[in-house]
């Protein structure tokens, strides 16, 4: 479950695994690449391990790349603050 919008948190953790689909109903999925991606998130007031869930989420590779990017800007803009 996603937090709720527009409360802060903080990113505690983040895997990620990359997939390719070997067999499906539709046969244009099949070899369609994909980045499965599990984010561990805690509100920012919260002590630890209090209020810990993880967000998990499939994404296609260019979802993926445009999510990478956030992340560096995020982390740009705060290694300049």
């Amino acid at each position: 479950r996603a937090p709720p919008r527009g409360m802060a948190h903080r990113l505690l953790g983040l895997e990620w695994k990359f997939g390719v689909t070997a067999s499906s109903d539709e046969l244009q999925a099949i070899g369609s690449s994909f980045v499965l991606v599990r984010l561990r998130v805690a509100p920012k007031e919260s002590g630890a391990g209090e209020g810990e869930r993880v967000v998990p989420m499939e994404l296609t590779l260019p979802q993926f790349y445009s999510f990478l990017h956030e992340l560096e800007k995020a982390k740009a803009e705060l290694d300049n603050a």
